[in-house]
């Protein structure tokens, strides 16, 4: 994404209020949408990436398997579908699971703000390193739980949380599909 694109700026109820480029939205921290994908394998592991170290926020740390900012006339499913496809380099079936108020530190303290619409996906397709991810990894999610709670500075700060609630919606989607 780039600093001209144009945001939907929300209110915490999710009304938006006006669109801003996403250098305003960044700027002023207005509440933005965005779209937060988890992409499970076969295995039940969970796919996470690692930051380019030009990303301009986090660079150089874990991070979940996609995410993006939702673009003034997008559809959630559509900005989900395209940020997996620009990070991890393939598509799949996504399920929505909730949105949700998400709140987390920025780098400088600040309340950050984002009107967090979160998917999970199954795929045995393997993610393609590029110029927005360093490295990606597919853990079993309780070995990630725990290396997150015990290596906190490394990861994104809303990880865990999101982590949590996509793996609740895997484990509830997999058990309707095993019936």
């Amino acid at each position: 994404m780039s600093d001209t694109e144009i945001l939907n700026v929300m209110d915490e109820q999710g009304n938006v209020v006006r669109t801003v480029t996403r250098e305003e939205a960044e700027r002023d921290n207005h509440i933005t949408p965005n779209a937060i994908i988890f992409i499970f394998t076969p295995k039940g592991e969970v796919w996470a990436q690692k930051r380019a170290k030009t990303k301009k926020h986090y660079p150089g740390i874990w991070d979940i398997s996609a995410c993006g900012g939702i673009v003034h006339g997008e559809k959630p499913e559509e900005s989900a579908q395209r940020e997996m496809e620009e990070e991890m380099g393939f598509t799949c079936e996504l399920h929505f699971v909730e949105a949700f108020l998400n709140e987390f530190p920025g780098e400088d303290g600040s309340l950050r703000r984002r009107l967090s619409h979160l998917f999970i996906g199954l795929s045995d397709e393997t993610p393609q390193v590029n110029e927005e991810v360093e490295e990606f990894k597919a853990v079993p999610a309780d070995t990630l739980v725990q290396h997150i709670q015990e290596h906190p500075a490394e990861y994104v700060p809303s990880f865990l949380m999101e982590l949590e609630k996509a793996t609740r919606a895997f484990e509830k989607l997999h058990t309707q599909n095993v019936r």
